[in-house]
């Protein structure tokens, strides 16, 4: 066949059915009707002289050249794309999509208030899609597109992903209101000798990795009696109880202006931590993406009050 001759839809619908490896999802994905992506399918198969999905169990798996093929459709679906929005000016005003953004309830309580604030004045028709953290999958998830952006504290990022840095933050432990180790928060005895709840956002250990090596380094360890996948939950946790919680500062003085939990400065050593943006190539020219990458910066760099952090009292 002659490139001429090709319906280059063709090939949006053999990526996607690649990605999801499922007829009905991939129909859905581009909003057209099982039997519509039944058809192209069936034109694909006779096209590529290949099945490319076949029965594996109960699901559908790739053959041996769809996978061979999904890299390459994918690469030739960026070049296409990057060529033709390379002479357009882009109107944010104008476009109708969906970013997909994948963040800790940590970044979502600081920063998609303001971002959904600014969208909607400036890009009206773009629905913002926010979606937990899957630290496990980074890599995969970015590169088969069901996610495109991030902000994350995310010290070992795959090399698949390009990285941005947007802030740094620091850990600070809060306690209920009249707790008797905010009577002398230097009593290392005491922080380890109170229970503790952490959190660990998709299983990642990140923001604890930090006290637990200090507190070893020293012979101690401390009393975790609560485990939790998010932190919006630990304020009200930590006000009604005697537990201790050590977490990002610009997170926890947000937690301080409607929950009786004060700040304080742990008895440890811990450094600074940055936040940062992590994208994909897949959509790093698309005009979009980069103009929503910008506005990330462009709200992290305002100073506003979720982002604005001081020392501990």
């Amino acid at each position: 066949m002659r490139l001429r001759d090709l319906d280059l839809n063709l090939l949006v619908s053999l990526d996607t059915l690649l990605r999801e490896a499922h007829v009905s999802r991939a129909a859905a994905r581009l909003d057209m009707s099982q039997s519509s992506m039944s058809l192209a399918l069936s034109k694909l198969r006779t096209l590529f002289n290949d099945p490319l999905l076949v029965k594996g169990g109960s699901a559908l798996v790739l053959t041996a050249k769809a996978i061979d093929l999904a890299p390459r459709v994918a690469d030739a679906l960026r070049q296409i794309d990057s060529l033709l929005h390379m002479q357009e000016a882009f109107d944010p005003a104008q476009a109708r999509d969906t970013i997909t953004f994948i963040v800790t309830d940590y970044i979502d309580f600081l920063l998609v208030p303001s971002l959904v604030k600014v969208m909607a004045r400036r890009a009206p028709n773009v629905t913002l899609r926010v979606v937990g953290p899957n630290p496990k999958r980074l890599g995969e998830v970015f590169s088969n597109g069901e996610v495109d952006v991030s902000v994350s504290y995310f010290p070992d990022p795959p090399a698949s992903l390009r990285v941005r840095p947007l802030f740094t933050d620091r850990l600070v432990g809060i306690a209920r209101r009249g707790h008797p180790f905010l009577a002398d928060t230097t009593d290392l005895d005491a922080y380890c000798r109170h229970g503790h709840v952490t959190v660990e956002p998709g299983e990642a250990t990140w923001y604890n990795t930090q006290v637990d090596q200090q507190l070893s380094l020293q012979g101690r360890q401390r009393c975790t009696q609560l485990t939790k996948p998010t932190f919006l939950g630990v304020p009200f946790i930590v006000e009604d109880s005697d537990l201790l919680a050590t977490l990002p500062e610009r997170v926890a003085r947000g937690f301080a202006r409607f929950t009786e939990v004060e700040l304080f400065d742990p008895p440890l050593k811990l450094e600074p931590f940055s936040v940062v943006l992590l994208w994909h190539d897949r959509t790093h020219t698309n005009p979009l993406h980069r103009w929503f990458r910008e506005l990330v910066v462009e709200v992290c760099e305002e100073g506003s009050a979720p982002w604005t952090a001081s020392t501990a009292s």
